[in-house]
């Protein structure tokens, strides 16, 4: 059976999950609105679009939706297992990276599972590089965070090693 580790840090996650996949819905209603898109095209910097990508990132398993959707319904579910299970409220940089990849995660799902693909609207203009949406950037913010995390343990663990704790 099943013991929830804190309950305080699994209601936070949903909750903080729920909210930031409605801003990452929202974000894509406004970007994908005819005004931005037009408003934007003759930009340096970036620029919206609006593309029906069927496959992953950079366009993997293309034509599968469904083959994708049932991966991010395995990973969903092991990610809510394990904040349920072992995350405590005192983690918190560990909370936010599972925020941000939860959430990237479902929005991506739940447009593969509603349409058949996901809406990718950002292209960056300065540089030849695949369309991509906020939920994209959502899981690899969370990447970003996972690495800081581990050469901050890293650095704190040689530190140790070496005799110059702080304390």
């Amino acid at each position: 059976m099943l013991k929830i580790k804190d309950k305080r840090a699994f209601v936070f996650y949903a909750i903080a999950v729920v909210m930031l996949w409605q801003l990452g819905a929202t974000i894509r209603d406004l970007c994908t609105d005819t005004f931005a898109q037009m408003s934007t095209q003759n930009s340096i910097v970036a620029s919206f679009v609006f593309t029906k990508n069927t496959g992953g990132a950079f366009s993997l398993f293309e034509g599968h939706p469904y083959l994708l959707a049932i991966f991010g319904v395995l990973v969903l579910g092991a990610l809510i297992v394990y904040v349920y299970k072992r995350v405590t409220f005192d983690d918190k940089y560990k909370i936010l990276a599972l925020v941000f990849f939860s959430s990237g995660i479902l929005g991506n799902l739940y447009e593969r599972m509603t349409l058949g693909y996901v809406v990718d609207y950002i292209k960056l203009n300065f540089v030849n590089f695949a369309v991509f949406n906020a939920f994209d950037v959502m899981i690899c913010t969370s990447v970003l965070i996972f690495l800081f995390m581990v050469l901050y343990e890293d650095i704190l663990s040689l530190r140790v090693k070496n005799g110059k704790n702080n304390s």
